[in-house]
């Protein structure tokens, strides 16, 4: 698979997570570079098809779980039901096979896009939650200068005049129609591997807005 830089610098064999989008997606890297990937597009399946797919694509590579030394996980934002159904398989596999997990954040997914075609400085990556409601964040010399906010899609149009547009809309320079296992891949190599079991427990997904639980009524 041609033309994406190598995802991450550990060796061996590494499993690729894409639930937050439509399409139930995973991919196998190999010494950091992707090998092989299986794709689903069958809609409110990703919980049934996660499991039995990533079977199949150990199996038609000849692997067993144990052949397997990291994770790298898409954490949103994205749908919520599929972000949870990756991350419960995530930490599952993680935590009793000893997995180091690369937990990859959209805005990052989106940033490297621009990085890979040799923009690094004033880029700004966005996603349309919704209609007129962008989430994004502004990159300078490739740190991000603010956390990503949700904000309208017009406040963005005037803080990001002089940025270079990385996302899901038309006005974008890079317009990004989905997200890929190996765009997910290629990003986690900026990021540092969760390693310790506490730190993985306390790993949640990301959303476009605060997260509040539905209170039940006593």
């Amino acid at each position: 698979m041609s033309g994406i830089n190598a995802c991450v610098t550990v060796r061996g064999w590494g499993l690729v997570i894409e639930t937050a989008g439509t399409s139930l997606q995973l991919g196998l890297l190999k010494d950091g570079e992707p090998h092989s990937g299986i794709r689903w597009d069958g809609k409110n399946q990703h919980g049934e098809k996660l499991i039995p797919f990533a079977m199949q694509l150990l199996h038609e590579n000849h692997l067993q779980w144990g052949d397997i030394r990291y994770a790298v996980y898409h954490q949103g934002p994205g749908s919520h039901t599929g972000l949870r159904i990756g991350l419960s398989a995530v930490k599952a596999w993680a935590l009793s096979l000893k997995w180091d997990v690369y937990a990859v954040p959209l805005m990052r997914v989106l940033y490297e896009v621009a990085r890979q075609r040799g923009i690094a400085e004033k880029v700004f990556t966005f996603w349309e939650a919704r209609k007129g409601q962008w989430y994004g964040q502004l990159w300078e010399a490739e740190k991000a200068s603010a956390p990503p906010t949700l904000l309208p899609s017009a406040t963005w149009i005037h803080c990001a005049r002089e940025y270079l547009w990385v996302g899901n809309a038309f006005e974008a320079h890079f317009y990004i129609h989905e997200i890929s296992w190996l765009m997910v891949a290629a990003a986690a190599r900026h990021l540092t591997p969760i390693c310790r079991m506490e730190e993985l427990i306390t790993l949640t997904p990301l959303y476009f807005r605060e997260f509040i639980p539905t209170q039940r009524r006593k």
